[in-house]
């Protein structure tokens, strides 16, 4: 699955799931965090890099609405 196809697929679970997703953690996020998801959004991480933020992402609904909102704009 190439970047994009996993945008689309992180995305669409989103729109169909969005005001029940909320993970395992709620916790808001650090400012390293944050940083790491727009370079995600943005296309500007490495492969592994891409892999470790998105396995975070998957459990933290703070980081799911950051990333959705970074790849709405």
């Amino acid at each position: 699955m190439d970047e994009e196809d996993q945008f689309r697929t992180l995305f669409g679970f989103l729109e169909r799931f969005e005001t029940d997703v909320s993970g395992r953690s709620a916790d808001s996020l650090d400012v390293e965090m944050e940083a790491k998801i727009r370079g995600l959004a943005a296309g500007t991480l490495d492969n592994s890099e891409r892999e470790e933020v998105l396995e975070q992402v998957s459990r933290n609904r703070a980081g799911l609405e950051l990333l959705a909102s970074c790849l709405r704009n």
